[in-house]
């Protein structure tokens, strides 16, 4: 066995990002990579972007919504836009905490589909 080839080949420990409340700038370096993880015995369908914030790099979870209004469905419209999300830098504010936290990708804004009034 080759073991100088097999280290090589070995995953780098992943230090995941998980953002606060705030404003936070970050550069998307990868298209993402679709994953699963079990929560409360469900299957949740998420993707894993790796980003660079405050100058670090990181990975960063997020579930796969399904809506354009989710955190995932204002990056798929970007990277829709773009024709991908690599190397586009994001402004996301984030409000609250836990499951009532709210994410808002400020370039996504003006992509989203208008809300028709109800008169």
């Amino acid at each position: 066995m080759d073991y100088d080839k097999e280290k090589q080949s070995l995953q780098q420990a992943r230090e995941w990002w998980k953002p606060t409340a705030g404003k936070h700038t970050i550069k998307i370096l990868s298209d993402g990579e679709s994953y699963e993880t079990e929560w409360e015995d469900k299957v949740i369908q998420k993707v894993r972007f790796e980003v660079e914030v405050e100058g670090k790099t990181y990975s960063w979870g997020i579930t796969k919504g399904l809506t354009e209004n989710s955190l995932f469905g204002q990056l798929v419209l970007i990277g829709a836009t773009k024709g991908s999300l690599k190397d586009q830098t994001i402004t996301l504010l984030v409000k609250g905490t836990g499951k009532d936290t709210q994410y808002t990708v400020e370039e996504a804004l003006s992509l989203m589909t208008p809300k028709e009034e109800k008169v």
